[in-house]
């Protein structure tokens, strides 16, 4: 049985990031051009027409792939317009043509995506993908992490791969490329101290040996 891989997320989420990671299998239909870019709209991703006319399914042909993926954000921009995926016409479409659809939801950090959507939307979409995580509950979905793959990359990938029974060329040299620049830093401002920081260190310092880190911390003012 062939399997569609479906990746969705709120807007930011790293749909093209996933996108590209997962594209690079040779046995796995994807968006491959991405690879040899920055970025890339949605509306030219591979299957595009499908999202625009679900009926397009009954006339599709990927050759041999028995492996695909394919992304979509919550919302979307097509052809300038704002929008929320079709998920169950699209679904609905390539069940038609014989495939089996593996839904997988990004997750990220819920303040990097309101300050990112802000910036590049003006206006936070995620309750778009709050409601579409409503209708996609029925297919059973994955939720996989973009922070995961940050931070773990290649093993976190490895590790997906068996997760989603899904080829992941994870230790392919080009996901180091794709992996190498950390997209959170932009968004991380240092803190000096915390009321947390200072609980921490109290209740630490409190049980510790006298001449030890923790405790020359507080009896110090290390």
């Amino acid at each position: 049985m062939k399997k569609l891989l479906l990746i969705t997320g709120p807007q930011g989420s790293g749909n093209h990031l996933f996108s590209k990671v997962l594209a690079v299998h040779p046995e796995v239909y994807g968006w491959k051009a991405l690879n040899e870019t920055y970025w890339i709209v949605h509306d030219q991703e591979p299957f595009n027409k499908y999202w625009v006319d679900p009926t397009e399914w009954d006339r599709a042909d990927f050759g041999d792939y028995q492996y695909a993926v394919v992304s979509n954000s919550v919302p979307y921009v097509q052809n300038g317009n704002t929008q929320n995926p079709p998920f169950e016409a699209f679904i609905a479409g390539a069940e038609r043509a014989g495939w089996t659809v593996q839904v997988a939801i990004i997750g990220r950090d819920i303040n990097i995506l309101e300050a990112q959507q802000k910036r590049l939307r003006r206006a936070v979409t995620l309750p778009h993908m709050m409601d579409a995580v409503e209708t996609l509950e029925k297919y059973d979905p994955d939720f996989i992490s973009h922070e995961l793959l940050c931070l773990y990359k290649q093993k976190y990938l490895k590790k997906l791969s068996k997760q989603l029974d899904f080829p992941i060329a994870y230790d392919a040299p080009i996901i180091d490329e794709i992996l190498k620049d950390n997209a959170n830093a932009k968004y991380v401002n240092a803190v000096t101290e915390t009321d947390l920081d200072r609980e921490i260190t109290r209740q630490l310092a409190a049980t510790s040996v006298e001449g030890t880190e923790w405790y020359n911390r507080i009896h110090n003012n290390g």
